[in-house]
């Protein structure tokens, strides 16, 4: 076998195509399963083994069956025999499977007769579509005949519900490899538009029409020329990637990650260019390919959906039509004959009859998605004030937008509208932050900022404050669409925004915050997870720059939206609160009837004063440090919190140190607090974090501030993912007792290592991005940032901030912020005279440092 297999893969690799490959492969591994069988027949008894022959028919079933094997995939036999004694053959068929396994084979096989087969296939879509690509490779010609016959009797009987089956297993199937089209690393055989959708559309002709060769099926006039040709394009293309990946990977191998993408890529001859990476170029075919499948699967799907005979006797009394050219069925909707004509290049039709398919919750006929879909390339891209005004109105309805702009896009007729969606439609974005394509992130912002609207919480009251959310949804389609150039894509998707907004007669007014947004859409997100947002010069600069209350509520939304968009449990509780502080303070600098932001700090401080007792509140002590209170510490906790605090530092002996955890229930975070006696310059912020990291905590932000008389007080936000609710009281006890621990600890901590972690961490190194230390001394006004980009790992926030602690830098402030697995970890720090780093070749000894820190720790 792997002699024979190695001069496949050599034909292989000087281009044979995949289905000739496949072909060669099955015709291998039949006359190598012949010989076993008879091997076996001869082996038990010579003198019978004519007879066992024709009592047993070897047939080969699903993807071994229609001849599509790939180099390692399973061989699926069904042995069919006749007999009144299946257990006499129990010798015969224990003896050829233990040769077929023996052999290195990945047997799949039963021992039916033929009615034992055709009853199960009645109710098992599985079985039923495994038994569709059926072949004799051995014995009883007679016996498989007369199983083919009653198969396909029953098949034919029974067509519409064989179909159903094939699909409620398919879905069942794809949900669990990968519902998205547009998911990055797809399983090339079962997520969506792959292999498996490939045969699906086969099972279904099969049902329908007695075949399931593309050829034929085209010829009798079943399947369109346009489909025929889409077709067997990605089939091609699916196979030969799918054998490329078996042959190298030498085992049954369907999973595109991006270590394969990347070689993929170099080995099919993708060279790159126009702004895009060559394993860019390479996603981009694949995602085409499994488009056209996907596509073809609905429109299958949605032709079997056929209205009963009761449905079909009312339709024509309680259908109505609209203008004469569409007609509202009970189910669907479909076009007249006048109807078809006029929606043949005819952009303002098509927008009118998607809007009337929302609106009514009710689907395109098949009929009329086919003749769209067959149209949509030859229909032209003038946008005319009726058009323009038809879309923009279309993007009104929270509940309508959505499902507009992705109906559009899938029948083709989005990119007419907004050109930049057609460079954009199955863009690969080879990182580990997103997680589809940049058309379907932009499809998803869309739909997740809309799903804003049910929130009951001040998130969704500023989505519903919106003036106008109009501009928000275009904005949110237009986000992204700079990507895939050499120019940093918010610069190119601000220039589209222009177009755009022209293209679709926009106001001045309405261009105006369509391309702010656009161009800005990363910068609250920046400034939230990135920078001390207590920083009142900051805030006042974001408020400047943003300029209207309206204005800001769309950045908001747009920011969470876009990070929903991401993929799945990237807007967490946490970061949806961090993002609402800093509308919230930054909406207070807007408002002119607001109170300065000192007053409202003055207030803070005298409302905790006041939650102390008489004697406190006249200890020099307590009133030192209340004036040292970080403005963070006071907005972010309620006063009587504070006092509290304050009496446990209060009570701490020289170099003594204190901790504890609180859970916050909106935020579904623990914030920990910790104060140091003595605390400077004695490593406690590296020594806290590695304690709360090798008790499996997730550090979300933390901060540092040295107040009077040099107490050092500590903040962490973490989630805590052995508790998916409120942590057991014990175990942040527990840990609070580490953190105290870990003040002076010389050993570095032990983190835990989690399964798969290895695996993750090497496919993050392949995408590319690189390990980065960025130095700012103009950020902020009393601190040098240090920001660290690179990928997450396990201990990470303690290796960094020791080797500050090394460097005797003094970390004031920190911001973890973590993106799937990739993460910018910004440091304010000073030097231990509270004074900013300066001099060149100080800030390039750090940075020189920093930098080996996260490379040690990549290798």
């Amino acid at each position: 076998m792997s002699a024979g297999r190695q001069r496949i893969r050599d034909m292989h690799d000087r281009g044979l195509d995949g289905l000739q490959v496949c072909g060669r492969l099955t015709t291998l591994v039949d006359g190598i399963v012949g010989r076993l069988f008879d091997a076996a027949a001869q082996d038990l008894d010579p003198s019978k083994g004519s007879d066992l022959r024709t009592r047993l028919a070897l047939v080969a079933l699903g993807g071994y069956g229609r001849r599509h094997s790939a180099p390692y995939s399973d061989v699926d036999l069904m042995l069919l025999h006749n007999s009144q004694k299946p257990e006499e053959l129990t010798p015969l068929v224990r003896r050829f499977t233990n040769a077929m396994f023996d052999a290195g084979f990945q047997l799949g096989s039963s021992l039916r007769t033929a009615e034992e087969a055709v009853q199960l296939a009645r109710t098992d879509g599985v079985i039923c579509s495994s038994l569709i690509d059926n072949r004799l490779v051995a014995g009883s010609q007679p016996l498989h005949d007369e199983f083919r016959g009653l198969f396909e009797k029953m098949v034919r009987k029974r067509a519409k519900a064989v179909c159903w089956l094939f699909i409620k297993a398919r879905n069942e199937e794809r949900n669990q490899y990968g519902e998205s089209l547009y998911l990055l690393e797809p399983h090339v055989k079962r997520s969506r538009g792959g292999l498996r959708d490939l045969h699906l559309l086969r099972w279904i002709s099969f049902a329908e029409h007695g075949d399931t060769d593309p050829d034929r099926l085209h010829m009798r006039g079943a399947l369109s020329k346009f489909d025929h040709h889409r077709l067997l394009g990605a089939q091609g293309f699916l196979l030969k990637l799918r054998n490329e990946m078996h042959f190298h990977g030498g085992s049954s191998r369907d999973l595109l990650d991006r270590a394969e993408q990347l070689r993929l890529a170099e080995v099919l001859g993708y060279r790159g260019g126009e702004g895009l990476l060559p394993v860019e170029q390479f996603m981009r075919d694949y995602f085409r390919h499994t488009n056209h499948l996907w596509q073809m699967v609905r429109r299958r799907e949605a032709a079997l959906d056929t209205p009963s005979a009761m449905t079909r006797m009312l339709d024509p009394m309680l259908s109505r039509k609209v203008e004469g050219d569409f007609r509202i069925g009970l189910k669907q909707i479909s076009t007249t004959r006048t109807g078809l004509a006029k929606l043949e290049g005819n952009l303002d039709e098509v927008l009118r009859l998607v809007e009337l398919s929302v609106d009514e919750g009710k689907p395109l006929d098949h009929a009329t998605t086919s003749a769209l879909i067959l149209a949509g390339p030859e229909c032209g891209e003038e946008i005319t004030p009726a058009i323009a005004a038809r879309f923009m109105n279309s993007l009104a309805s929270p509940a309508c937008a959505p499902r507009i702009l992705r109906q559009l896009h899938e029948l083709g007729y989005l990119e007419k509208i907004i050109p930049a969606m057609k460079h954009a439609r199955c863009l690969l974005q080879f990182n580990q932050y997103h997680k589809y394509t940049v058309d379907e992130h932009s499809l998803l912002a869309v739909q997740h900022v809309t799903e804003l609207f049910e929130r009951q919480d001040s998130l969704g009251e500023a989505y519903r404050q919106i003036a106008d959310k109009r501009r928000l949804h275009l904005a949110l389609l237009l986000h992204d669409l700079g990507k895939g150039y050499d120019e940093d894509h918010s610069e190119v998707g601000r220039r589209v925004a222009r177009e755009i907004c022209a293209r679709l007669l926009l106001d001045l007014e309405a261009a105006g915050d369509v391309e702010f947004l656009v161009h800005q859409h990363l910068t609250m997100s920046h400034l939230a997870f990135r920078r001390d947002t207590g920083d009142r010069t900051l805030v006042q600069s974001f408020a400047d720059s943003v300029q209207t209350p309206d204005r800001l509520r769309m950045l908001l939304a747009l920011s969470c939206a876009d990070l929903a968009a991401v993929g799945p449990e990237v807007l967490t509780d946490w970061k949806v609160e961090v993002l609402m502080e800093l509308y919230r303070r930054t909406l207070e600098q807007m408002h002119d009837a607001a109170a300065p932001a000192e007053q409202l700090l003055d207030e803070r401080r005298r409302d905790v004063i006041a939650s102390l007792s008489g004697a406190e509140r006249d200890d020099a002590w307590f009133q030192r440090e209340i004036a040292a209170l970080p403005d963070a510490f006071l907005v972010a906790r309620k006063a009587d919190q504070i006092a509290e605090a304050l009496r446990r530092f209060h009570k701490l002996p020289a170099r003594g140190a204190i901790a504890w955890g609180e859970y916050n229930p909106e935020a579904r975070t623990v914030e920990f607090t910790a104060g140091v006696a003595q605390g400077r310059g004695r490593g406690a912020f590296s020594n806290m974090a590695g304690a709360l990291s090798s008790n499996g905590l997730q550090i979300l932000a933390a901060g540092t501030q040295l107040m009077a008389d040099d107490l050092l007080l500590l903040r962490y936000s973490v989630l805590d993912a052995d508790s998916p609710g409120e942590p057991d009281r014990r175990r942040l006890e527990q840990i609070s007792r580490d953190l105290v621990a870990s003040v002076d600890a010389t050993q570095p901590p032990k983190f835990r290592r989690i399964w798969g972690q290895e695996h993750a961490e090497a496919s993050l190194k392949l995408t590319g991005l690189p390990n980065e230390v960025r130095i700012d001394n103009g950020a902020s006004a009393t601190a040098t940032l240090v920001e660290v980009f690179t990928f997450d790992r396990a201990g990470l926030l303690y290796a960094l901030a020791h080797k500050l602690h090394e460097l005797e830098l003094t970390i004031w402030h920190a911001k973890i912020g973590t993106y799937i697995d990739q993460v910018v970890d910004v440091f304010y720090v000073t030097d231990r005279d509270g004074g900013k780093i300066e001099g060149e070749a100080q800030l390039d000894y750090i940075r020189r440092e920093m930098l080996g820190v996260i490379e040690a720790s990549s290798d």
